[in-house]
């Protein structure tokens, strides 16, 4: 059981939860889409946008869209570990960091999510949209997958639910993030210093961990959430990434991913009360 946060949250009310940007992605995926109906905006976290339609995509056979993934890996941040240093990176951000080809706005959207190997280990949703004006407006890709860095094996690791679809683009965002994210044994200069240098490489450490395998084509999102949670506790409890299979495997399968969906929804209903009690 999870008990209330005992420091304030970083939350917004229904009322600034207004962008249609969000409203038109909020039931979007490869599944289909759920019926919009009267969406009204769910309080919550001030950095996560979420929809009573959002409620609805929750249920199989529904794709998680950004909405539902950004507001889990925010709760995983605030309530769940927010004694621990973890990050979790919510979709919109990854995505942008991925395409922005601007090195100085690159950088700056890097210091202003944290993003540093200062953080024991920090989890990027990863789709396979492939441009800005796609994600969000026209389409938000057809799979997601998970890239976490260990900052202290100094490599991503890269988990994805069904084989190796997202490898590219998990790859690409990788080559963004080590500019500030290093890989591999530190150089001299790093050592001398005590900070990384900063440059764009083409060849980060991106190690293709086993993950535990999806069993239809609209759960890629909820292995996501579940492998990314199971991570940050065996973390927790000592292990190091690329060699967490067996717990993995004890804890992400089918049924615990299926039973993680109702989940979400007790998550959204219980910040939702907690925003709600706080003082306006």
């Amino acid at each position: 059981s999870v008990h209330p946060p005992t420091h304030r949250l970083s939350v917004h009310t229904a009322s600034r939860a207004s962008s249609p940007a969000s409203k038109r992605r909020s039931s979007k995926g490869p599944e289909g889409e759920a019926q919009m109906g009267s969406n009204k905006p769910i309080p919550t976290f001030d950095v996560v946008e979420l929809y009573t339609s959002d409620l609805e995509i929750t249920k199989p056979p529904h794709y998680l869209n950004d909405n539902l993934i950004g507001f889990t890996f925010e709760y995983f941040q605030q309530i769940l570990f927010p004694k621990h240093n973890f990050l979790f990176i919510n979709p919109g951000a990854a995505f942008v960091i991925s395409h922005e080809d601007d090195l100085e706005d690159l950088m700056n959207t890097l210091s202003e999510k944290c993003i540093s190997p200062k953080k024991r280990l920090i989890f990027f949703p990863v789709n396979d949209a492939s441009g800005i004006m796609s994600f969000g407006q026209q389409s938000q890709g057809s799979h997601w997958a998970l890239l976490v860095y260990d900052s202290e094996q100094r490599k991503f690791f890269y988990y994805d639910s069904s084989s190796g679809g997202n490898y590219r683009p998990a790859v690409r965002l990788a080559r963004q993030l080590n500019c500030v994210l290093p890989c591999g044994e530190e150089n001299k200069e790093e050592k001398k210093q005590k900070k990384v240098t900063v440059v764009k490489s083409t060849s980060p450490i991106v190690v293709q961990a086993k993950c535990p395998q999806q069993r239809n084509g609209y759960d890629c999102g909820v292995y996501v959430l579940c492998v990314a949670k199971a991570l940050a506790e065996a973390s927790i409890q000592g292990k190091r990434l690329g060699e967490c299979w067996e717990y993995l495997k004890k804890h992400v399968d089918s049924a615990a991913v299926t039973a993680f969906r109702k989940q979400i929804v007790a998550y959204i209903g219980e910040v939702e009360k907690i925003v709600s009690e706080q003082p306006k």
